[in-house]
């Protein structure tokens, strides 16, 4: 059977959305391509147009194939970071509504850092912004991704400021986004990442970022 476009197409669109190659098809790709390279030893006169156009159907299956591998972990890294934007607002909504915003309630970060000792398997660095109108007013453990992670809650003008804490090796500036209407800013500096999540305007909420960025480096 022979791969026109539009199958091709359809094939790359299919494993490229859904997952990444197995071992097997890996293989299977490198005995294709070999083959063709095989094929380049005959003798001059004896090629016929059937296996020229086996040939040019493998190479171009295995292109696509290749290509998709490189899509796939791109699709996932866009859809994982909407995943995670989604559960962390739905977190914030949930605290919000039914509670608990604070499950250790103080505005003493002396107090809420060493409340995390035994619950998480690391030391959330924890800041009072009061200076800067973000008062703490307490912290909790939130489960994102199956993992247990550290949420810091702040309030500003009647708003409530979410403040999600957990170990990366990454480093990258803040970015904003949107999600069901909440405000969204991520960043991280090389030791943990961070996520702000909260109805205040994004203006208010850089100011979070920035207060907190400052006195994360102050120290």
């Amino acid at each position: 059977m022979s791969l026109d476009d539009p199958d091709l197409s359809r094939l790359i669109r299919q494993h490229a959305t859904r997952h990444g190659a197995s071992d097997d098809l890996r293989a299977g790709i490198r005995t294709q391509v070999a083959l063709a390279d095989a094929g380049r030893g005959a003798p001059a006169g004896r090629w016929r147009w059937g296996e020229f156009g086996w040939r040019t159907a493998s190479l171009g299956f295995g292109f696509g194939l290749m290509v998709a591998l490189l899509v796939v972990p791109v699709t996932r890294q866009f859809e994982l970071g909407a995943s995670l934007e989604s559960e962390l607002v739905s977190d914030h909504v949930r605290a919000l509504q039914i509670g608990p915003l604070t499950q250790v309630a103080s505005t003493d970060r002396h107090t809420v850092k060493p409340w995390f000792q035994g619950r998480l398997d690391y030391a959330p660095p924890v800041y009072d912004l009061a200076d800067d109108g973000f008062p703490l007013t307490g912290g909790r453990i939130e489960h994102v991704n199956g993992g247990a992670v550290a949420a810091l809650a702040y309030s500003h003008k009647r708003h409530v400021v979410d403040l999600f804490v957990w170990p990366s090796d990454t480093k990258a500036g803040p970015a904003r986004t949107v999600r069901k209407g909440f405000n969204v800013v991520h960043w991280s500096d090389g030791t943990m990442q961070f996520w702000v999540v909260s109805d205040a305007d994004h203006a208010e909420l850089d100011r979070f970022t920035q207060a907190w960025q400052e006195r994360a480096a102050a120290r």
